[in-house]
């Protein structure tokens, strides 16, 4: 009888021990998925889409220090350009035109200029085109390479986080339908999260 007591507390012990083991491994498990899953929540920065965009202050046309940090919140269209570039003759009117569009829904655009020999050229260029959004001057180059720009003009998306949504190198028609439908979806995306442009 006491033989069959033991076995049976024995066995009872034996199932508490798994039992507590199961629930201590099971809670490191999760722990460490906790980790996890926070780390990666953590975006880095750089030119990738899906990486946080670097920031940088560049002065505009009347000399006042512009941070692109400042335009968290809102829909950014970050345009690298010249006045010596054709393309980007080509492409400002319609951008022009897609601010006014969408200015009121949160859309910003920053456009960098990279003329080397000074403003004046690039405030009769904007005043000839009545360029509506920002001009930021960047002769020396220096953030054109921080993102990695090679062609002009060159786009990048930036969501309402400062996250790289992608970008666009060459001329576009921003009139066109397939556009502004890219940038409504941005805008619509953003409006409530930090979702991505594509879906699915």
């Amino acid at each position: 009888m006491l033989k069959k007591r033991y076995l049976i507390f024995s066995g009872l012990i034996f199932v508490f021990l798994v039992v507590f083991g199961l629930v201590i491994f099971n809670s490191e498990k999760k722990g460490k998925i906790g980790e996890s899953i926070e780390k990666d929540n953590k975006v880095r920065e750089g030119i990738y889409e899906g990486e946080i965009s670097p920031d940088f202050t560049l002065k505009d046309l009347k000399g006042v220090e512009v941070t692109l940090k400042k335009f968290r919140g809102k829909v950014v269209l970050l345009n690298f350009w010249a006045t010596w570039c054709s393309p980007c003759r080509i492409e400002i009117p319609s951008m022009v035109e897609l601010y006014k569009k969408y200015k009121d829904r949160g859309l910003e655009i920053i456009g960098v200029n990279l003329d080397k020999l000074g403003k004046s050229e690039v405030e009769k260029f904007s005043l000839e085109h009545k360029i509506n959004f920002h001009v930021l001057l960047n002769p020396s180059g220096d953030v054109a390479a921080l993102y990695g720009v090679v062609v002009l003009p060159t786009t990048v998306f930036l969501d309402r986080y400062g996250k790289i949504k992608g970008r666009i190198s060459g001329a576009v028609d921003w009139t066109a339908e397939a556009n502004l439908k890219t940038v409504e979806l941005l805008l619509e995306l953003n409006a409530s999260s930090g979702d991505s442009l594509t879906q699915g």
